[in-house]
């Protein structure tokens, strides 16, 4: 049986869009669809209120939508639909390791109106182990496509690099890698000479090294690569503007090992311009 995307599903525009995204991109990769909603009624008031033959009646309709909606985008789709009582982020990431990666919306219906990333979106993203992709409310755009990826030379910048050439190679699209590094300068009252052009060349030899294999793996895929002198969140928000999609590392060199996301995946969960996909090394 081959393999599928899993798009959580609420019935919220965000979880179509993220819908749209995932039907396409299955479509692309030749894979199935598999619609996934869950509830969980919290207190025994809840399930009083709720009886659950109606609740199931309630997220039936919820999976039929997003079943039109995959099938509007791709009409020979494979779609499969499941609905789980159930905390919808433990259901997603119950069956996220029999997928090929997960696609959420970034926010649903629940969760807090100043937070751009919702919980489940942030919680998954998190914790699955398959590369998650979370889908905003931005249009998609026209034009040759593009996938920007973040390097930074860490394990999770590798596995980044891995699925942004293989998300590149199935969609016919163009790779852009963007290295963005800021320069440690000492104050001046330490008295350390510095030298910003070989920081310089350093960073653009170790961006070379990082795409030699896939280079060679990938030799039809065209590339764009480069070094910038900046914090990577606005490096790559501005890079990905208009992009299909931005892969990034779960966390970087310097990251807390504590920490499930670093602070460059967790800054583009609220302000990248387009579709991110979190890799893990793991």
């Amino acid at each position: 049986m081959k393999r599928s995307i899993l798009v959580g599903v609420d019935g919220s525009e965000t979880a179509l869009k993220a819908v749209d995204w995932a039907a396409a991109e299955a479509d692309r990769r030749g894979l199935r669809l598999l619609l996934l909603t869950a509830f969980t009624m919290y207190t025994a008031e809840a399930a009083f209120a709720w009886r659950e033959q109606d609740l199931r009646v309630s997220l039936d309709r919820i999976l039929d939508e997003a079943h039109d909606r995959a099938l509007a985008v791709a009409s020979d789709l494979e779609v499969e639909k499941t609905s789980v009582l159930d905390a919808p982020t433990a259901a997603l990431l119950h069956r996220a390791g029999e997928a090929a990666m997960v696609v959420v919306g970034l926010r649903g219906r629940g969760g807090f109106p100043g937070l751009k990333a919702g919980s489940v979106a942030y919680r998954v993203a998190a914790h699955s182990p398959v590369p998650v992709v979370v889908v905003g409310p931005e249009p998609e755009t026209e034009g040759e496509p593009v996938v920007v990826v973040g390097d930074d030379g860490s394990p999770h910048g590798q596995k980044a690099l891995a699925a942004a050439f293989d998300a590149a190679s199935t969609g016919s699209a163009r790779v852009r890698v963007l290295r963005a590094w800021e320069p440690l300068i000492p104050p001046p009252q330490m008295m350390v000479s510095y030298d910003l052009g070989a920081m310089r060349a350093s960073e653009e030899k170790a961006l070379r090294q990082d795409l030699e294999p896939w280079f060679a793996k990938y030799p039809d895929v065209p590339v764009d690569a480069e070094t910038v002198e900046s914090a990577p969140v606005p490096a790559l928000a501005r890079a990905a503007q208009g992009a299909r999609l931005l892969v990034v590392g779960a966390r970087g060199l310097h990251g807390l090992p504590a920490l499930a996301l670093g602070a460059t995946a967790h800054g583009l969960l609220h302000h990248a311009p387009c579709p991110v996909m979190i890799v893990h090394a793991g």
